[in-house]
């Protein structure tokens, strides 16, 4: 099996070369390297957008996770709807910040749009979460998936810096514009994979385990059933909630917690640097909510069961193997191939992002074109480098700092639905939000506990307490910190700005809401859809289909009642996206703005003569003493 894996590996490397081939010749410019001249064409946003989102959830992860944990995991296939909904929300609407701006990454975005520095520096350490932490398990998986998958052959540091290596090969001799065209590939690669394996099971397994038996979860968890809406435990590592960790407030605040995919940098910078005008719905309504959360909730639990049968992925890929060796690694391209979307874009996309924001705008102000695409091949190796190095000497430290990459990306969304949406939302309610979310998540996820209990002394609650993802802890309080802070604050001196770019949206590219009536009824189907379909509704999901009310007796469905819920309501969902997307116009571009703003005079904090206020105050502490 490893010579024939590594000659699928190997021909997957040479397609990304080729690629990246195509891509250097079809630059106009030297400064295309860098955002592939913000022309990226819709087919890549349609693809592309489906596999990031895959891959930022971890499929060997969620394949161990639901394996462990059963249905009451599927939930988190259903919460891929939230990446399109946040999606729908919000990426037509950066897409014409920036075209009215002349702005091109989000960062920047938030920076002019609020006049806050402080912003710029948040979205930079998010950045360098989903940069070098995140795509460093990323890779780290891939390569202890291939050296298990070839007996050690090919051992996990050989297969770590093999990938990145050809990865970085790609990404340097094409630019951004390569990348985003790998990642659309990659990502139609593991969607058609995933989606062959459902009906190889099927076709290939005399006796499906999931038929059989379900999905064989042990120590007491509940293979088909969601134990409870919530439990009053004090979180992993303190107290093992009955039943399983996946009560209806876990799944819901963790597909909160995905929605930070669609606002991270990286995604934003993907939308930024399209040419689209429907290939955000098409791409947020079909293959996210639509291919993406369908098929991994169809699929998933067919593989899951065997996994569990199995004792473990390396075991079921053996078993794979003798059925067909070529279909073993099939199975292992989809999960390493996973790795290989994340590591790509991620790294990719800080590149670029850093070279924008950091070198261009503060280190080496005025770059042409040609400085521009050095200094991103120059990032490029630095980040590749640490990716690489991080993954293999230290992937427990990776693990942990990328805990936080999804629930601190979330705490953005108050700052980007004020730049989409809600214009007296400011900016000192955005960065008191901020520090209580930012401070809440660290506080609720393992990097925070253990530094914390490793300095002073023991906490009395563990990671995720009370069942609620981390995410759902700092966006509760970030929205209440930002609400309330903006009610006092919201005629700050950046109102100018911001009523600027609203009145620019509100000129041009008004959402099609169709009435008082026609929003009211979207927006109370979202929220009655959420409540039902991750929030505490979805507890009657464990027993609705096998014990009706109407019925008054035990029936027998076949497949358990939960999974026939999630599937209804991934159903509903896909409308209620289609609904937003298309017939709302949320992410369909009618027309491509005419006229530019300017929001804030281009300085430049380290040669102007201008400091921001809390900084100046620090640096006066600091001085005087």
């Amino acid at each position: 099996m490893t010579p024939l894996l590594a000659s699928v590996l190997g021909i997957v490397a040479v397609l990304g070369l080729y690629l990246a081939t195509i891509s250097s010749r079809h630059a106009q410019e030297p400064g295309d390297f860098v955002d592939a001249g913000q022309a990226l064409p819709p087919w890549v946003i349609i693809f592309a957008g489906a596999g990031v989102t895959l891959a930022s959830l971890g499929l060997p992860d969620h394949l161990r996770l639901l394996s462990t944990f059963g249905l009451q995991y599927n939930q988190v296939a259903v919460g891929l709807i939230c990446v399109a909904l946040a999606a729908a929300i919000t990426q037509k609407r950066i897409w014409l910040a920036a075209r009215l701006t002349s702005l091109r990454t989000l960062g920047d975005l938030l920076g002019d749009y609020f006049g806050s520095t402080t912003l710029r520096i948040y979205m930079l350490f998010v950045l360098f979460l989903f940069s070098i932490p995140f795509a460093a398990m990323c890779l780290s998986q891939a390569g202890a998936l291939v050296s298990a998958a070839t007996a050690n052959d090919i051992p996990s540091g050989l297969a770590i810096w093999s990938i990145a290596f050809a990865l970085f090969l790609c990404s340097v001799i094409g630019g951004w514009r390569a990348i985003a065209y790998f990642v659309a590939a990659q990502s139609l690669l593991i969607l058609a994979l995933i989606v062959f394996f459902g009906g190889f099971m099927g076709f290939a397994i005399d006796k499906l385990a999931f038929a059989a038996t379900g999905i064989g979860t042990t120590g007491g968890v509940l293979p088909d059933k969601i134990p409870g809406v919530i439990q009053f435990s004090a979180g992993i590592g303190k107290e093992l909630p009955a039943g399983g960790l996946w009560t209806t407030f876990a799944g819901l605040t963790f597909a909160l917690s995905l929605g930070g995919i669609a606002i991270s940098p990286g995604f934003s910078f993907l939308g930024v640097t399209s040419a689209p005008r429907r290939g955000f719905a098409f791409g947020q309504v079909w293959m996210i909510a639509g291919l993406a959360a369908g098929a991994l909730m169809l699929v998933g639990p067919v593989l899951a069961a065997e996994i569990s049968a199995a004792g473990s992925l390396t075991a079921f890929t053996a078993r794979l193997a003798t059925l067909d060796p070529m279909v073993a690694v099939g199975f292992t391209v989809l999960l390493v191939a996973s790795g290989q979307i994340a590591v790509a874009f991620f790294a990719g996309s800080g590149a670029s992002v850093c070279t924008i924001e950091l070198t261009s705008r503060y280190v080496i102000p005025g770059m042409d074109g040609r400085a521009s695409r050095f200094a991103a091949r120059v990032t490029l190796a630095l980040v590749y480098g640490a990716v690489a190095a991080v993954a293999s000497f230290a992937p427990l430290s990776a693990t942990i700092f990328s805990s936080l990459t999804l629930s601190l990306s979330m705490q953005l969304l108050p700052a980007v639905l004020g730049l989409c949406w809600v214009r007296w939302i400011s900016r000192s309610g955005v960065l008191a939000g901020l520090i209580v979310g930012s401070l809440c998540v660290m506080f609720t996820e393992s990097f925070g506990l253990v530094l914390f209990e490793r300095l002073f002394v023991d906490l009395p609650w563990g990671r995720w307490p009370l069942t609620v993802h981390s995410a759902g802890w700092g966006l509760a309080t970030n929205f209440a910190a930002c609400l309330l802070v903006s009610l006092f604050t919201r005629a700050g001196s950046e109102r100018d700005r911001r009523d600027r770019l609203h009145d620019a949206f509100a000129e041009g590219q008004r959402a099609r809401n169709g009435g008082q009536a026609a929003t009211t009824a979207k927006w109370s189907l979202t929220l009655l859809w959420a409540f039902l379909a991750l929030g505490p509704g979805a507890i009657l999901g464990n027993s609705f289909f096998s014990e009706p009310v109407f019925a008054g007796t035990v029936v027998a469905p076949g497949v358990p009642s939960l999974l026939i819920w999630q599937v209804l309501f991934w159903f509903v969902g896909v409308f209620i996206v289609w609904w937003l997307a298309y017939r709302g116009r949320l992410s369909v571009i009618d027309e491509f703005p005419r006229h530019k703003i300017v929001l804030v005079p281009d300085i430049n904090p380290l040669f102007e003569p201008i400091t921001t206020p809390w900084i100046a105050r620090l640096l006066d502490r600091v001085t005087g003493r």
